[in-house]
């Protein structure tokens, strides 16, 4: 009996052993488990504020593409009317000199002006009012579609650039 109760108070020190050392290392692999649950913790927040960051900048990149575009569509509308306004002067120019056409030099020696004169100068001026009005329409599409593609890739660059 003495000896049953050796092997069994020896194989309770021997379990007893095993336990703990099973304790100890289960203490060990919740620690480990703790410091890598707070390094993807970590790691997540860095990546949210980086991509925050990120975001910020491709936001104030496009606000800025977006006011600089406006600038220059500003500016091609105001050279556009500028345009316009010189094509208004010449054709009134070209109106005074259909007129002058029409009422003769002045000159006595002049011949009186005829109905060649009054049609030549009412087709020149209807041609130069189309061709002004073409190349105004021209001028608009070409300068809207110049900035509409320069803020594109002025855009995508921003966006696309880390």
């Amino acid at each position: 009996m003495k000896e049953a109760l050796i092997v069994a108070a020896f194989a309770f020190l021997v379990c007893l052993g095993l336990l703990i050392a099973e304790e100890r290392d289960h203490a060990e692999t919740k620690r480990l488990h703790a410091e890598q649950i707070a390094d993807l913790e970590r790691a997540g927040r860095e990546a949210v504020e980086e991509a925050r960051i990120e975001e910020q900048r491709r936001y104030t990149a496009l606000q800025e593409i977006a006011h600089e575009t406006q600038t220059q569509l500003d500016r091609a509308r105001a050279d556009a009317a500028g345009a316009a306004n010189a094509g208004d002067r010449l054709r009134k120019r070209i109106a005074q000199l259909t007129a002058s056409c029409r009422a003769g030099t002045g000159h006595p020696g002049s011949a009186a002006p005829g109905q060649t004169a009054d049609v030549t100068a009412d087709l020149l001026a209807d041609v130069q009012q189309r061709l002004d009005e073409a190349a105004d329409a021209i001028a608009r599409h070409a300068d809207a579609a110049r900035i509409a593609g320069l803020a594109c890739e002025s855009a995508y660059d921003a966006v696309s650039a880390q």
